[in-house]
């Protein structure tokens, strides 16, 4: 019993020993071991805690980022793995308040710390004091980076963006020319619509990739300037499935501004589910395969023709029941009064304009006598209270040559001519002297 209590600690201890980083101190004894206490699990992890803090109070590992969830307290958890590994760890807010990056998952990144157990669970765990990234995590800054700047210009703006073409007569297609690809396009669009498929090869992987794709694209646009007659209606910029470094051609700048400036409305199909590429962002429209590109392009043919058949049926049900609305309209109009008796219609409307205009005369005769009354009345009080009633009471109105009243004496000198104004008529006179 004794040798196996001995082989288990010396077990135990191996999974925490470093060579060349610290030593185990053994028992010199079968007794010694003997003496050895039964612990609880509680203390054991403290003991392993105690061991992990002392031995790895600094470690930087390698890793990618997956789970990774944001408290609202502001601490970070996630996981770091690799292709047959993965540890938990933490970054608390008072570490990750200094990043100048966000984490996500699928960034690979150097992180420096401690390696510590979290007691409540026995899980070992890193815990984070520094983060830098590295390898795809760089590009992924990168990448979000060029996705900010096409946003600012404008380019992955829903209101720039161009509706398909219905009916396309033309599809191109850019891809490689290896793979199934451009056979699972073609059996797509030929099953489903009678079009024309141009094909226009391109690299779709690795460092090259982003020059073919954009002379591609080109291409395609140089085609319809050269084909005016029979162009490219709608262009498919993509590839199959494959890792985001597979896909990363997609990402490059030049290749989203040269879809941007495609004259020929576009499709990007690179083959993923979740994950979108920047071609994704500034494409009039994106598919997660270009076998669902194809069908997005192209309805199928006998939808089209379930869509004509019923408008046809709707388009005759709506045309007889028209006819129909007519025909009784028509019907009514011919049992109107007016069409039976046509004659009697006009002898009433003649007796209507009779009686409008007796009743305008009498309105008329009425109104007159009114105001004639009213003008009687008024010249009345003009007669009472005019100059003419007052000459016939004895006065006098003198006017200068002129024809101004004289209203006093010292404006009649000697010898000057004026008028006497009486109420039948007036007479000249002469100042003989001057008092």
């Amino acid at each position: 019993m004794p040798r196996k209590k001995k082989a288990h600690q010396e077990e135990l201890l191996d999974l925490f020993k470093e060579p060349g980083e610290f030593s185990v101190s053994e028992p010199e004894s079968v007794e010694e071991i003997d003496e050895l206490k039964p612990q609880t699990v509680s203390e054991l992890t403290e003991r392993l805690q105690h061991l992990l803090r002392d031995n790895f109070a600094s470690v930087f590992v390698v890793g990618e980022i997956s789970n990774f969830v944001r408290q609202s307290s502001g601490h970070y958890y996630f996981s770091l793995k690799d292709e047959n590994t993965q540890i938990g760890a933490v970054m608390f807010r008072n570490a990750n308040c200094r990043l100048k990056f966000m984490p996500e998952n699928g960034m690979l990144v150097v992180v420096r710390g401690k390696v510590d157990i979290y007691p409540p669970n026995g899980r070992y765990q890193v815990i984070c004091e520094d983060m830098e990234p590295c390898g795809l995590g760089a590009k992924q800054l990168q990448l979000e980076a060029l996705k900010k700047k096409l946003e600012e210009e404008g380019l992955t703006s829903e209101d720039r963006k161009r509706p398909l073409p219905v009916f396309p007569k033309t599809v191109g297609f850019v891809t490689s020319a290896s793979g199934s690809v451009l056979r699972d396009v073609k059996n797509v669009l030929f099953r489903r619509f009678p079009c024309r498929l141009v094909f226009a090869p391109a690299l779709v992987q690795g460092e090259d990739a982003p020059a073919s794709i954009i002379a591609a694209i080109e291409n395609c646009n140089l085609y319809n300037e050269q084909h005016p007659d029979t162009p490219i209606d709608v262009l498919i910029v993509g590839r199959g499935g494959g890792s985001m470094e597979d896909l990363w051609c997609f990402n490059d700048e030049g290749v989203a501004r040269a879809i941007a400036a495609s004259k020929i409305p576009t499709v990007s199909a690179v083959g993923h589910e979740t994950d979108w590429t920047v071609a994704d962002l500034v494409a009039d429209l994106r598919a997660p395969t270009p076998s669902a590109a194809a069908e997005l392009v192209v309805q199928p043919m006998s939808d089209w023709q379930g869509t004509v058949l019923d408008l046809s049926e709707r388009l005759n049900d709506a045309v007889i029941e028209g006819l129909d609305d007519r025909c009784e309209s028509v019907m009514a109009l011919l049992k109107h009064y007016a069409l039976r008796e046509p004659t009697h219609i006009v002898e009433t409307l003649m007796q209507k304009v009779d009686d409008l205009d007796m009743r305008f005369k009498r309105e008329m005769d009425v109104k007159l006598e009114r105001y004639d009354s009213k003008l009687k009345n008024y010249k009345s009080v003009l007669e009472a209270i005019g100059p003419l009633a007052v000459l016939k009471r004895g006065y006098a109105i003198l006017e200068d040559e002129a024809g101004e009243a004289i209203t006093s004496a010292e404006a009649l000198k000697k010898k000057a001519r004026f008028s006497v104004e009486m109420s039948d008529g007036s007479v000249k006179a002469k100042v003989l002297d001057e008092q």
